[in-house]
């Protein structure tokens, strides 16, 4: 795995994932308290031109500063799930269904990082996986999040279902309720689908209701990491959780 630029290198380091550090001469300055720290670490720091820093990352931004490390640690489910039913009401998952796009998927992980969510869930087909891209999109923070792989994301829903928790979908049209007008006062499993497709059928099937943003300006629908920050960000302020509060 590589780490794009200094604040993915800089949550690396803090995770104990970085191997390896390139930093171009402009750089050296302002990374001074990230190159004591990596060398403290064992970390290799090496001063390289930004000529060839911009041949390891085959043309990707990186602002000076690459890393390298092992590859993204997946959490196992069965973990995720013992921890909804530890967290009992206050369980809040991110499910996603179809997101290919490796820029949504870091800014949703950006987002999910940022609400504390326990878990995202990333079906092993039709989904982008967690790479370079990813992280660098999330700003380094995609591994903050405990991140699942599943074979099949129905069963996985399921399982969530035994766990205690309760499945939203993320979905306009008939059956589908306001956002707003949901208490969210129960252990919460939020499912986003891909941007023009949707949920698929199977997985709108096994939620317990569907909920929509609604839309005042009149267009058709949010970008999907804008939806999912949106309603992240809902639930946790219905909760009264991290100083955000809101009447019922």
């Amino acid at each position: 795995m590589r780490f794009l630029g200094p604040h993915a290198c800089e949550e690396a380091l803090t995770r104990g994932e970085l191997h390896s550090l390139w930093i171009a001469p402009a750089a050296f300055g302002r990374m001074a308290k990230v190159i004591s720290e990596a060398r403290a670490a064992g970390v290799v720091v090496h001063r390289e031109p930004m000529e060839s820093l911009d041949r390891r990352s085959q043309g990707q931004r990186h602002q000076g500063v690459l890393g390298e490390g092992g590859p993204f640690a997946y959490t196992a489910f069965e973990d995720l799930a013992a921890a909804v039913t530890a967290r009992g009401d206050a369980a809040l998952v991110l499910a996603l269904d179809g997101v290919t796009d490796p820029h949504n998927l870091g800014a949703i992980l950006r987002s999910a990082a940022g609400a504390a969510v326990d878990g995202v869930i990333l079906p092993e087909r039709r989904s982008a996986a967690v790479n370079e891209t990813v992280v660098r999109a999330s700003a380094g923070t995609a591994g903050r999040v405990p991140v699942c792989r599943v074979v099949n994301l129905g069963r996985a829903l399921d399982d969530l279902k035994a766990a205690g928790a309760w499945i939203y979908g993320l979905a306009a049209g008939e059956g589908s309720r306001d956002y707003l007008e949901e208490a969210f006062d129960r252990a919460t499993v939020l499912v986003m689908g891909a941007e023009g497709e949707g949920l698929h059928l199977k997985i709108r099937e096994r939620c317990d209701g569907l909920l929509h943003i609604p839309m005042p300006g009149g267009i058709e629908s949010l970008n999907v990491s804008a939806a999912a920050a949106v309603t992240l960000f809902r639930v946790l302020a219905r909760r009264g959780q991290g100083g955000l509060e809101v009447s019922p």
